[in-house]
């Protein structure tokens, strides 16, 4: 079974490196990705592959994600 690879971009210095999680699927990884980023975003890898790239756009009334593929 494949693990997917979760990098986060935690909107720090340029310099400092993503936080780095594993999920057991894309639909977990999704949800530790909408727990962790208040706003920002995330990449969804299997190996060396990334998935997409993911934006959480945020506002008073509400929060959706952007997906860019690949």
């Amino acid at each position: 079974m494949h693990r997917i690879q979760l990098s986060i971009d935690n909107g720090a210095d340029a310099g400092d490196e993503p936080l780095r999680m594993e999920a057991c699927d894309a639909a977990a990884a999704l949800l530790v990705a909408d727990i962790n980023v208040q706003s920002g975003s995330a990449e969804l890898w299997d190996g060396n592959r990334r998935l997409a790239r993911l934006i959480k756009h945020s506002g008073p009334h509400a929060t959706f994600w952007e997906i860019e593929p690949g």
